[in-house]
């Protein structure tokens, strides 16, 4: 919008229409007309930001402040997505720890922290990660990195393997079953390599192997 010839603000197009060139605008009008503008940026920027995937309350009022958007403005927009469901802590806090138990597993301690870091209030993350499965999480998570450390012995094996567990939030009992399980999945895997190799020079000592047709 332009006064006297000069630019002033910027608006809008479906607020700008509602215009005419030389029309009288009062003061109160002009900051109402500011006010609504930057609301709706703020709503625009927050829709296509929660779009990505899901956001808790704290998260999208700290982008909100990221972006500069007015305290009052925010409120509004904060309001506006609580209103839509946009906005919703308890789903918020089941869609994280649905993603960490599928992609990223993790222990009831650090789901409970990061949830917290996300502003998510204390009853809905103990409601949220009353269910988790720790012991078959870890299980889970320990067989995938069981091999890195297949090389070492039992004891460098459980302070290595049973390190990575416990900084990703699992309890004693967890990790004690996890090391457990990994362990027999690596000795097994190692017995069945010897065997194979057993069998292939008993097959050499007699002249041929299994690879022969």
């Amino acid at each position: 919008m332009f006064f006297g010839g000069e630019f002033a603000f910027s608006l809008l197009l479906d607020l700008a229409v509602r215009l005419k060139v030389d029309q009288d605008i009062s003061d109160a009008e002009i900051t109402a007309l500011q006010a609504e503008d930057s609301y709706r940026v703020g709503l625009d920027r927050a829709l296509r930001w929660i779009a990505l995937r899901p956001r808790s309350r704290l998260d999208v009022e700290r982008y909100l402040a990221d972006k500069e958007v007015p305290p009052d403005v925010a409120l509004r927009v904060l309001a506006r997505l609580t209103e839509l469901e946009y906005l919703d802590d308890r789903a918020f806090a089941q869609w994280w720890v649905d993603n960490r138990s599928a992609k990223r597993p993790r222990g009831r301690q650090v789901l409970r922290h990061e949830l917290s870091t996300h502003g998510v209030p204390p009853e809905i993350i103990a409601a949220v990660t009353s269910d988790v499965d720790e012991p078959n999480a870890a299980v889970a998570l320990a067989l995938t990195q069981a091999q890195r450390y297949r090389t070492e012995d039992r004891a460098t094996f459980n302070r290595r393997l049973g390190g990575y567990l416990s900084r990703r939030g699992f309890d004693y009992g967890a990790v004690r079953e996890a090391l457990a399980a990994a362990w027999q999945a690596v000795s097994a895997d190692s017995t069945a390599g010897d065997d194979q190799a057993a069998e292939d020079g008993a097959f050499g000592d007699l002249g041929f192997s299994d690879s022969d047709g």
